[in-house]
């Protein structure tokens, strides 16, 4: 890992909504913003909903808006006409099952991953446009509805030769939710709606095959295609996302809490945080030591339930086993 006596510049960019601000952003600001001394850019729709006079619009260096369109399918239309491409984009949508959501018409999937999906595009666009992927050293893309009660990870400890995301709420894949990239990646991680809008056939043909496609799995399998896998690395989830009483979601509607005041929406990103709060409760408590270690618990704490799966197995075994033995006495 490289020897960093310079602090790296970053930019922070949140990704298609700005959210429960009231419970998030004076933590975001302290344990992200300052945390980095880094840039914001808020790459989000343009709707009734966004509230502009928000600290995130308040303190962002960049904003990027996109009108919100009734079917966000013609977004994807006006990106590939901006692309110069004619394929059928839309025969993607016969490829199931959440991973297109917030496209309308035959073959309509739920959720919003098909939202999260253009607004990758759309930032690569803009960072290609204003040329600032050539302007910081990593860039970090995030949401806004995290509750950041620990520091986040230092870049120092994160080695810039590795595409970093946290451990956790994968779904068979690579979370969605946050991710840390250097300048000479960032546009490869990003580039995953790419396909969708150029060779969509090669796509569906390769996609096909498999079920149950949502867009943690796209991200995973993208990186496959794009030899991105092998610099992937793993660090622990320290955050989790809230949802505000009246708050908008098309997912996750999560679980309230009475003592917090918001809705947690995963309990298992809240039971992350928990085990992180053990080890981290300030910068200086990082270390790769820490990584590890709780990278690894958070592994460990899968072995109780496969521990009752192989007891339950056993025993059925074991049954099976014993009335076999007493047919065989019986004659």
């Amino acid at each position: 890992m490289q020897d960093n006596k310079q602090a790296e510049s970053a930019l922070v960019i949140v990704l298609a909504e700005t959210r429960a601000h009231e419970h998030t952003f004076e933590l975001f600001k302290k344990n992200v913003l300052d945390n980095f001394q880094a840039d914001l850019c808020l790459c989000v729709a343009d709707n009734a909903r966004e509230d502009t006079d928000n600290p995130f619009y308040r303190h962002a260096r960049y904003i990027w808006r996109y009108p919100e369109p009734d079917d966000w399918g013609d977004a994807f239309d006006e990106a590939q006409r901006q692309l110069g491409f004619a394929t059928d984009w839309r025969q993607l949508l016969t490829v199931k099952d959440q991973w297109l959501g917030g496209i309308q018409g035959e073959g309509q999937q739920p959720g919003s991953a098909g939202i999260l999906l253009f607004f990758r595009w759309f930032l690569k666009d803009r960072l290609l446009a204003t040329g600032l992927h050539t302007h910081y050293d990593r860039f970090i893309v995030t949401r806004s509805d995290f509750i950041h009660h620990i520091p986040h990870a230092p870049l120092e400890l994160l080695d810039p030769e590795y595409i970093w995301i946290p451990f956790g709420e994968d779904y068979n894949g690579y979370t969605d939710r946050h991710i840390v990239a250097s300048q000479k990646d960032i546009l490869g991680v990003i580039s995953i709606t790419d396909a969708i809008l150029s060779d969509p056939e090669t796509l569906a043909a390769q996609m096909q095959p498999f079920t149950d496609w949502n867009l943690e799995k796209f991200i995973k399998f993208s990186f496959a295609r794009q030899d991105l896998t092998s610099k992937v690395r793993r660090y622990p989830y320290t955050m989790y996302t809230v949802r505000s009483v009246d708050g908008h979601t098309r997912w996750s509607e999560g679980q309230f809490n009475q003592q917090l005041g918001y809705f947690v929406k995963y309990p298992n990103e809240y039971r992350r945080y928990l085990l992180a709060k053990l080890f981290i409760r300030d910068k200086g408590d990082w270390g790769t030591m820490k990584i590890h270690l709780l990278n690894a618990l958070v592994s460990l704490t899968k072995l109780p339930e496969l521990a009752r799966t192989f007891k339950r197995k056993l025993r059925a075994a074991t049954g099976d086993l014993t009335s076999l033995r007493s047919s065989r006495n019986a004659h």
